[in-house]
Order: structure tokens, then C-alpha cells, then sequence
């Protein structure tokens, strides 16, 4: 029997992003509750935090935050800042250097052994943004080798960045030895394990994202009157951090370049960014520059995302990199949104072009002017538009909490025999 084993769910980044609320998902999922007993322990600092209290899972009795080093939520803090460069990085050395002398790895890795001492589970889930992402949940992997010596499940929520070193290669085979099975959401991701890292090929399990449909809480009519636009309009929706990799500014420029091409269109087309990160700066001024005032909107990060979603006549992923299967594409999936996103990664495994979205090629060559031809595209045909949002509500069931949460149990099975 399964039912009491206690599985130890660890998750760091340095934002609280698609891949954190991807554990609060499992963590409620209702399959694997009925199995397991669930720790959860991440690194500690208040964004986190906020965005468990968003998800209504901090106040579980089995979370255990850590208070662990690192400089990624300070950099990247400080990359937000409306700064000279040379001031950004004078900010960063001392940190950069306590870092390097390894006093990070040693803090880290003594909190983390006793912790395992005390919590003592049976199997151990690492959830990361990417590879080789959080240092921490390397460490985790040596703090369990010193003690408790558990199986580990390794989740990568990304394209693994390519090795580079010696010594790293040897940290690499560390750990994919240490590691019972690694988990992706796409093929694409699996590939870049093996290739960029040099990770065991059998080892490596593929389990499709979840993302649970929520319930809207703000209508149409209701957000357009506080955006002050008109509800007639024909609104684009994105979600998500405000980073080049994220393609905001692509997409701004094919807004752009479709007015240029349609100026009527001016009058009609609204696209809502919701989100907030790094490039939040040099996006306002690309909106001023293009005189899109009237057109983008920036709306900052919001819990209740999928309103935004939900009110779209098209969702925007005009991501160009380090994606693998984003969950508010899952979201606008459910919410039977035609689609617009970049042919790359796990977004070819959940659309199917002309089927259930609309796939660009991922060339920057051409890029906004692809973007632009497929807006102007489903602007233009209800009836593409109402065939793809009725597909996408079918291809979501692919995807839901009851599949993840029996695909996630399987893995877990094999690894606690």
C-alpha cells in the first residue's frame, strides 16, 4: 500500500511562476491525495509567498519554508531597476562574491541535511524552473546523498541550458546518477536533457502540464469598464513575465504593423499584457514610441489572470524561447480561446495549427510579420475563430488535473517500489 508514504515536494525560482503554480496544483490534485501524504518546502522570501497565498495553499500544515541563499530573486530584483548597468552590477558584487567563495552551497547544504534528518521522507519530488536553474536543488540532491540516502524524482520545467566546463560535467553525472527518474512536459525538453547535459535517456519521463480550470470572477463587461474600452472591442490577451524571451515586444510591433497595413483597425484592437518583470520599462516606451496608448494596455501581475483570459477573442504566446508547456496556454485551452503561439517546444504537443490555434513559426526573420498576417487573420473569420475555440475545449481534456494527477502516480509508483 501507498496510501501513508510521505513525499517531500522541494521547489525554487527566483519568480513565482508557471512552474511554482504547477506544484500547488499537484499538491492540491485530488488522485494523488488520495495516495500520499504530501511535505512541501521551498526557499522563503515574500513574493513566493505571496503567490501561495494567491493559490490558497500557504496555510497548509505540511509546508516547510527554508530560509536558503541565493542572489537569483536579488538580481533579478535589481535588473528591474531603472538603472545604468555599472550601477546594477556594483549592487551585485559583493553578492556575486559571497556567492563564489561557496558560502551559499555550505549555508545551504547544512540546512538542508538537517531538514531531511527531521522530516525524514520517503520519496523525494524536486521541482525546477529549468536546468541547471535553482542551485538549491542541486544541493538537495547532495544533502539527500549525505544522509537519507531517498529516491529522487527530478522535474525540469524547461530547456536545459547547454554544458559548459569540466567541472560541471562532473556535477551533471552527479547528478544523474543521484536521481531515480527526471520528468519533462514535452519531447522537445527531453531531447535538450539528454543533449545539453548528458542525463540517461531511460531515465526520463514525460507528463504533461496541468492546468485546473478556476472560476471567473470578473465578467467582460465589468473589466472593459474599469480599462475604460469599449467591450465591442477585439481584444489580445498575454500573460505572462515581461521578458525579450516572453516576445512582448514582437507582438507590440505586429499591433504596430497591422494598424500601419489596416489603420481602421486602430479603433477596434486592444491588447492586454498581463504580468510584470524586467523589460517593463522598455515596453511603456515602445507603447509611447509607436503611439500605442489607446492600444496596449500594461496591467501588471494579477491573481485572477484567467478573467483576462477568459474575456480575450484571441490569447497571444508569442514566446520565442525557454518555454516548454506553459500553463496559461492549458488555461486559455480550457477556456476554449483561439490561440496564436510560436511552433517550438511543448507548445506544438497541445496545438495542433489550424486545429485548435494558430502556430508561427519560430523565425525572427519574419516573425511580426507572421504575427501580424494571423491576427489581421482571425480578426477578419468568426467562424476560424468559433471552430478553434470549440476544438481547444476538447484538446484541453488531454490535459486535466484527473490525467496529470494519474501520470504523476505512476512515476511515483515505479519509484517507491
Amino acid at each position: 500500500m501507498t496510501r501513508n508514504k510521505r513525499i517531500l515536494i522541494f521547489s525554487d525560482c527566483y519568480i513565482y511562476g508557471g512552474s511554482e503554480k504547477l506544484m500547488t496544483f499537484l499538491l492540491k490534485n485530488k488522485v494523488l491525495n488520495e495516495h500520499y501524504k504530501f511535505l512541501f518546502s521551498y526557499r522563503k522570501y515574500n513574493k513566493y509567498e505571496l503567490g501561495l497565498q494567491n493559490d490558497n495553499v500557504f496555510d497548509r500544515n505540511d509546508n516547510y519554508p527554508l530560509f536558503l541563499l541565493s542572489n537569483e530573486s536579488l538580481f533579478h530584483r535589481i535588473n528591474c531597476l531603472r538603472v545604468h548597468f555599472l550601477i546594477k552590477t556594483i549592487f551585485k558584487l559583493p553578492f556575486y562574491i559571497l556567492e563564489k567563495l561557496k558560502l551559499y552551497f555550505i549555508w545551504n547544504l547544512i540546512t538542508l541535511i538537517f531538514f531531511l534528518i527531521r522530516s525524514k521522507p520517503d520519496l523525494i519530488h524536486i521541482n525546477n524552473g529549468g536546468y541547471p536553474g535553482a542551485k538549491t536543488c542541486n544541493v538537495l540532491v547532495f544533502a539527500n546523498y549525505l544522509t537519507i540516502k531517498r529516491k529522487i524524482i527530478y522535474q525540469v520545467n524547461n530547456q536545459a541550458r547547454i554544458r559548459k566546463g569540466f567541472f560541471v560535467k562532473l556535477i551533471d553525472q552527479f547528478i544523474n546518477k543521484q536521481v531515480f527518474y527526471f520528468i519533462n512536459a514535452s519531447i522537445k525538453a527531453k531531447n535538450t536533457l539528454i543533449k545539453n547535459r548528458g542525463f540517461s535517456e531511460g531515465k526520463i519521463r514525460i507528463v504533461n502540464n496541468c492546468a485546473p480550470m478556476v472560476k471567473v470572477q470578473k465578467t467582460k463587461n465589468e473589466i472593459c469598464d474599469e480599462l475604460s474600452i469599449s467591450a465591442n472591442s477585439f481584444i489580445l490577451t498575454q500573460v505572462g513575465f515581461l521578458t525579450e524571451r516572453k516576445g512582448q515586444k514582437y507582438l507590440i510591433d505586429a499591433i504596430a504593423l497591422l494598424i500601419k497595413k489596416q489603420p481602421k483597425i486602430k479603433e477596434k484592437i486592444v491588447c492586454l499584457l498581463v504580468g510584470n518583470g524586467e523589460d517593463e520599462d522598455l515596453i511603456k516606451d515602445k507603447i509611447t514610441e509607436l503611439d500605442l496608448q489607446k492600444n496596449v494596455f500594461l496591467l501588471g501581475y494579477k491573481d485572477n489572470s484567467e478573467d483576462y483570459i477568459d474575456l480575450a477573442d484571441v490569447f497571444m504566446l508569442p514566446s520565442i524561447r525557454d518555454e516548454d508547456m506553459p500553463l496559461v496556454l492549458l488555461s486559455a485551452l480550457g477556456l476554449g480561446k483561439p490561440i496564436i503561439a510560436t511552433d517550438f517546444a511543448g507548445i506544438t504537443q497541445v496545438i495542433e495549427s489550424e486545429a485548435n490555434g494558430i502556430l508561427i513559426e519560430n523565425n525572427l526573420k519574419n516573425f511580426i510579420e507572421n504575427l501580424s498576417r494571423e491576427i489581421l487573420n482571425l480578426y477578419n473569420n468568426k467562424d476560424l475563430r468559433h471552430s478553434l475555440s470549440i476544438n481547444a475545449k476538447n484538446r484541453y481534456k488531454k490535459f486535466s488535473p484527473e490525467n496529470y494527477g494519474l501520470s504523476l502516480k505512476n512515476v511515483y509508483e515505479d519509484a517507491i517500489r
